[in-house]
């Protein structure tokens, strides 16, 4: 029976998708690229002087295969959930297991 370390690959790709949502990923200079990838849609409250305002903190999971290069500022993101928008990579960095990009959205303006 094989082990889980030796299974990883396969875990995560079966997981991206199942649970994953199609993003549109357009690298700088690139064609783009369509594929699964986890996305955390949260809200966030920032203090702005007298009160406080919500704010979307976003994140995706991107598994390294699908994406073979390090996010940049300059690429861009489409969500499916989030139609009409258009987002842009910070922040990025990888997980724990050195299989995924970590990275932080923030909405193009």
């Amino acid at each position: 029976m094989p082990d889980l370390e030796s299974l990883t690959d396969e875990v995560d790709a079966l997981c991206a998708e199942a649970l994953g949502d199609t993003i549109t990923y357009i690298p700088s200079g690139r064609a783009p690229l369509r594929f699964k990838a986890h996305v955390y849609y949260a809200d966030g409250q920032r203090d702005i002087g007298a009160g406080q305002m919500i704010e979307q903190d976003m994140m995706l999971h991107i598994r390294k295969v699908s994406l073979p290069f390090a996010p940049k500022r300059a690429d861009r993101i489409t969500l499916p959930r989030r139609p009409g928008k258009t987002y842009f990579p910070t922040n990025p960095s990888t997980d724990d297991s050195g299989t995924h990009w970590v990275v932080n959205l923030k909405v193009v303006t």
